[in-house]
């Protein structure tokens, strides 16, 4: 493992525009077929505790809010707000194939997608978007088969092994190679801040092994991402292929809302994905 992780790269590029900040990932900007982000917290209308570019459906009673930072974020990566459709997600595992009929599903449509907490895309015309305060954003891109993911990962959905499954879905459904496959893992509640207990921590330790979970002044963590790159070192992705974050989202109040760190009095940010 150490091997494998020792290879992944590090860093997602911020950009600005218009006021709006959000990152992208480098190995997405050098296949050049898509139009993809993760927000920050900065750009937007919202107000208080959910100031400024707050994306949650749920915590903010301002439907005038919501509409203009998503409008917001549309302009700044170029997609249309009519395109836009936002996973239903259930903190678990699963994974579902967006058709062209899905577009604005969850946004300007009534959603019926069924659970599932990652939307896969091999079409334009379709705005894949999950949303977070501390679970993982996971991104998925086959340049070569134009086939490509966002994920909203919690640590049910890591357990799980959503990453499988989405990879299971890539190449039975669209006939992708592994190998082929650029991932980018986004910021989220790190090892330095995922306190959990041993119902937490056991499962992960006996499932992704001891290096996972650390014990700091007698408090438990678990890595999230560690647990990530063991699953996709299983699933085999190349260790070049993938690009960490790095980023904590309890630790970076500057930039990114966080459930854990506000005590669930907080926005959202946003992960979005669509082929040019």
């Amino acid at each position: 493992m150490a091997a494998f992780s020792g290879k992944v790269r590090h860093g997602f590029e911020q950009r600005e525009t218009e006021g709006v900040r959000y990152f992208v990932i480098p190995s997405f900007l050098e296949a050049g077929v898509t139009k993809h982000c993760f927000t920050t917290r900065i750009g937007g209308v919202s107000d208080g505790v959910y100031s400024t570019l707050n994306l949650s459906r749920t915590r903010e009673n301002n439907p005038e809010h919501k509409k203009e930072n998503l409008m917001r974020v549309c302009g700044a990566i170029g997609v249309p707000y009519e395109s836009i459709t936002l996973v239903n997600y259930a903190h678990g595992d699963g994974v579902y194939l967006v058709g062209a009929n899905d577009a604005g599903k969850g946004i300007t449509k009534e959603t019926d997608l069924p659970p599932c907490d990652a939307l896969v895309i091999r079409e334009s015309g379709i705005t894949a978007h999950t949303l977070h305060a501390d679970c993982v954003p996971l991104f998925f891109l086959d340049p070569i088969k134009r086939v490509a993911c966002v994920s909203h990962a919690g640590w049910r959905g890591v357990y799980y092994g959503i990453t499988g499954n989405i990879i299971e879905l890539f190449q039975e459904k669209c006939g992708c190679s592994p190998k082929d496959i650029l991932v980018g893992i986004g910021p989220h509640i790190m090892g330095c801040c995922f306190e959990v207990k041993e119902d937490v921590a056991k499962p992960f330790m006996e499932k992704f092994g001891e290096a996972v979970v650390m014990t700091r002044q007698g408090k438990t963590y678990v890595d999230l991402q560690l647990a990530l790159l063991r699953q996709m070192e299983q699933c085999g992705l190349l260790p070049e292929h993938i690009t960490c974050a790095d980023l904590c989202t309890c630790c970076r109040e500057d930039l990114f809302y966080s459930h854990r760190r506000d005590c669930g009095k907080t926005g959202a940010m946003g992960s979005f994905i669509a082929f040019d």
